[in-house]
């Protein structure tokens, strides 16, 4: 029925091949043959099947039971008969082994349950071999080769392990050619997943983190902590960084010399700007240097609800909000708190008690000082609001610009949004959303406790 020296080839090629274990592949032939006698004779009757590793032949035996009496002539075998059969020392009792004859109509299923259960077996081998692999991976970053590129996915060769990165799970704008190198955050490994069982992103809040011991010495030894990132990959990053020896810099131990390390992580993020914070155990503290270079008028914090209520210059609230509102999420996510950010002219109008307690008093908001340097930042943002305006002009673009005019209050802003909620996505609208919830963005799933 089988030719055993082909039947050795295709064990040897699917060892070879798919990297399973020999033992691996012989179960699975023996239950295919198993399985073949139950679908064409007797579905209760057990079988034995016995593989010569030397030849390659197949034999298949009917176990029965002898018996003095036969009720079930598919599982028993009369004493005398077994005597007959296979001795005189047969004793009711005993198993004795029939072999089975390779009609035609057998041999056919035979085959085709012996592949539909190699097939299942390498499958199972494959996924067992690649969660042995990646196991010890986990919440780390692997890199390898793009093998190929499908509609909704990067498929990247991992020392002869294929593993999908999803198209959301890529920085956006970033694209890749086949036998590029890649390298990403491992979020999860699972023994068993349908779509996969590598769960593999280049916007992980993570990714940045091992990114950062990879290229800061310090970090790595930990001599400096990252206490929390948070991210708009592709756009920008804030990272809180901790140092557990006195006259270690931790943010000039990230930043490096002339920059040099954190604009290497930069590229490796296509081009997202990363700003490094230090972290305090001080709430208010922490938030402050999160809000920077903003400066912080009157902070109260709400401990039961988690919740920070923030006062600003008037000349800074669209700076501490930013486009899109990306600056007061990545603080709300960079200190796992909801943030509510007032300007000082619109929280005088909501009778918000203006406490003074933050990093910046009625005298220096006053100063000329401080108000020129605002005032130099505004201009410089303006000119280069009107370079992307005018390159999205060229382009012929139709993302959204969106920002906040300092001079309007919150109330006068959120009137405006519908005011423009029927204008096409090509033209400028104004959006403000007074408090900054870190659930807001799909990102901030990565920031839930």
């Amino acid at each position: 029925m089988t030719d055993g020296a082909k039947l050795l080839d295709a064990i040897f090629e699917i060892v070879q091949d798919k990297k399973i274990d020999k033992d691996i592949v012989l179960e699975g032939i023996k239950e295919g043959f198993q399985k073949a006698y139950e679908k064409s004779f007797d579905p209760e009757a057990t079988v034995r099947v016995d593989i010569d590793q030397n030849t390659g032949q197949v034999k298949v035996f009917k176990i029965l039971t002898v018996v003095q009496k036969i009720e079930d002539e598919w599982l028993e075998i009369g004493l005398n008969t077994a005597k007959e059969l296979y001795g005189e020392n047969v004793s009711i009792g005993d198993n004795v082994y029939e072999p089975v004859e390779f009609q035609e109509d057998f041999s056919k299923i035979a085959v085709m349950q012996v592949g539909q259960i190699i097939k299942q077996k390498i499958r199972e081998g494959e996924k067992n071999k690649i969660y042995q692999e990646f196991l010890s991976k986990n919440h780390e970053i692997v890199g390898g080769f793009v093998k190929d590129i499908t509609e909704n996915s990067y498929l990247v060769d991992i020392n002869g392990s294929i593993i999908p990165i999803w198209n959301k799970k890529i920085i956006p704008g970033e694209d890749f050619d086949i036998d590029d190198r890649i390298c990403f955050y491992i979020e999860e490994v699972s023994r068993d997943n349908k779509h996969s069982q590598i769960q593999a992103s280049r916007i992980h809040p993570e990714f940045l983190t091992r990114l950062m011991e990879t290229e800061v010495p310090e970090i790595s030894e930990g001599i400096v902590e990252v206490k929390s990132v948070a991210r708009e990959p592709g756009h920008r990053a804030k990272i809180a960084v901790f140092s557990h020896e006195e006259g270690v810099d931790p943010i000039g131990s990230c930043v490096g010399a002339s920059g040099s390390r954190i604009k290497n992580i930069t590229k490796e993020l296509n081009g997202e700007k990363i700003d490094v914070v230090l972290w305090n155990e001080d709430k208010k503290t922490f938030v402050m240097n999160s809000l920077a270079p903003v400066k912080v008028i009157s902070i109260d914090i709400n401990e039961e609800n988690n919740e920070c209520f923030i006062v600003v210059p008037n000349e800074q609230l669209s700076l501490a909000i930013g486009k899109k509102g990306m600056a007061a999420r990545l603080v709300a996510n960079l200190v796992n708190m909801k943030i509510n950010i007032f300007s000082l002219e619109n929280a005088k109008e909501k009778d918000i008690e203006i406490k003074w307690n933050g990093n910046i008093d009625e005298a220096e908001l006053s100063n000329p000082d401080f108000l020129s340097k605002v005032n130099k930042r505004r201009e410089k943002t303006a000119g280069n609001f009107n370079k992307d305006k005018n390159f999205a002009k060229k382009q012929d673009e139709t993302e959204e610009i969106v920002f906040v005019e300092e001079d309007k209050s919150i109330d006068e802003i959120q009137a405006s949004i519908a005011a423009f909620e029927s204008l096409s996505e090509a033209d400028n609208t104004f959006e403000f959303e007074e408090s900054i919830d870190s659930d807001d963005d799909s990102y901030d799933s990565y920031y839930e406790k």
